[in-house]
């Protein structure tokens, strides 16, 4: 199963064979910066690494030295606890960069493991440093990349802030969706690279709840699920289940609340025209 990818073939160039280097300006074009592409960009170049399905790319501890642009695949961050239990702090897909965690610290203080087959742009990160010194825009896509990594860690907050296991999978998959949007994909139709154990382990919870949550969404019409793949059936009560507290409610009852809804609205519509009647008598 391969996860969503930037095409190799895209308006952006970027590069996603294996054994290859790409250019500063090949980043830059990605990151929607092709009018910084110069001469100078151009003989920047920077080695691409293939990563294969379960190897670890960071590991916990590794002295802090590259930060890696995932070019194409998919990987979980993770942190490992004295007893050996293997929490996921985040997934990173195409256009995420990993290794952040070490800046201002000697040491990665979490791993990352490829879910699949994937490819890294590797950038050393003092040759970052001193790069973005001379050209500006290298030193905004470290900016960019740090921004992107709070708001990611926002999200994970408000994902987290939920005491419904079923309001988390909800923001998870809209979250995801959005992510997945972003890359130019559906924003409907997912495909989950990581397993029901590893969304488990991000959300904090069994990872038997995650599989019964899924399947009574999909019972419901939220979702449609098939394997790994999984169909946003219901935005709009998606959207609104991950605004609750209290858990979903059943594809019946949301028929019924909607028709409690369009009955009132025709009690209060009717309500309306009867007291422009009574204010204006003469009207025929």
């Amino acid at each position: 199963m391969t996860c969503p990818t930037a095409s190799p073939t895209s308006a952006t160039g970027f590069p996603s064979r294996t054994g290859t280097r790409c250019t500063a300006s090949d980043v830059l074009r990605w990151f929607g910066r092709p009018d910084q592409v110069s001469r100078a960009t151009d003989l920047i170049e920077f080695q691409m690494r293939q990563v294969h399905a379960g190897r670890s790319l960071v590991v916990e501890g590794q002295p802090f030295e590259k930060l890696h642009l995932v070019s194409s695949g998919s990987f979980k961050c993770v942190q490992t606890d004295v007893d050996g239990y293997e929490q996921v702090l985040a997934f990173a897909i195409h256009g995420d960069i990993i290794g952040l965690d070490g800046l201002g610290q000697a040491q990665h203080r979490s791993g990352a493991v490829a879910l699949e087959d994937a490819c890294v742009v590797t950038l050393p990160i003092r040759d970052l440093l001193a790069l973005g010194r001379e050209i500006p825009a290298l030193e905004y896509l470290l900016h960019h990349a740090a921004g992107a990594e709070v708001s990611r860690c926002g999200d994970t907050q408000y994902l987290m802030a939920a005491p419904s296991s079923e309001v988390r999978v909800a923001r998870f998959l809209l979250q995801f969706a959005r992510r997945q949007s972003a890359l130019g994909h559906s924003g409907r139709r997912l495909r989950m690279c990581m397993t029901r154990r590893d969304i488990a382990s991000h959300l904090g919870v069994a990872h038997e709840t995650v599989s019964r949550v899924l399947t009574a969404l999909d019972h419901d019409g939220y979702i449609s699920v098939s394997n790994r793949d999984i169909e946003l059936v219901d935005l709009s009560a998606l959207y609104e289940l991950q605004r609750v507290t209290r858990g979903r409610q059943s594809r019946e009852r949301r028929a019924d609340t909607a028709r409690q809804a369009a009955a009132r609205a025709l009690v209060k519509a009717a309500d309306s025209a009867a007291g422009r009647l009574i204010e204006c008598p003469d009207a025929r």
